[in-house]
């Protein structure tokens, strides 16, 4: 098991590029139902929502598209109304 470090406030680390390219490399978007606008999709970091969309379906699919057309593979997660992960699917990229 992997020893957790406290480090004193104002410690400077040193992040490797490349775990930030890997972490990068991957597209994840949320899916969550509000009960008074419908069904919305955000993207992974993002505090602004892309879109909002009548049916759940609409709002995978429109996921999906998106990861499609960015050129990295990325997954879809759909969260219920608790904000429990429901379901988690991989998409591959456009050929």
């Amino acid at each position: 098991m992997a020893e957790e470090k406290i480090l004193a406030e104002g410690t400077e680390i040193e992040v490797s590029t490349a775990d930030a390219k890997k972490d990068k490399a991957r597209q994840v978007r949320y899916i969550f139902k509000d009960p008074e606008k419908g069904w919305f999709e955000k993207e992974r970091d993002n505090v602004r929502v892309t879109k909002y969309y009548r049916t759940q379906k609409e709002a995978v699919d429109a996921a999906k598209t998106h990861i499609r057309n960015s050129g990295l593979p990325g997954s879809v997660i759909i969260q219920g109304k608790s904000g429990k992960i429901r379901a988690n699917s991989r998409v591959k990229t456009a050929k």
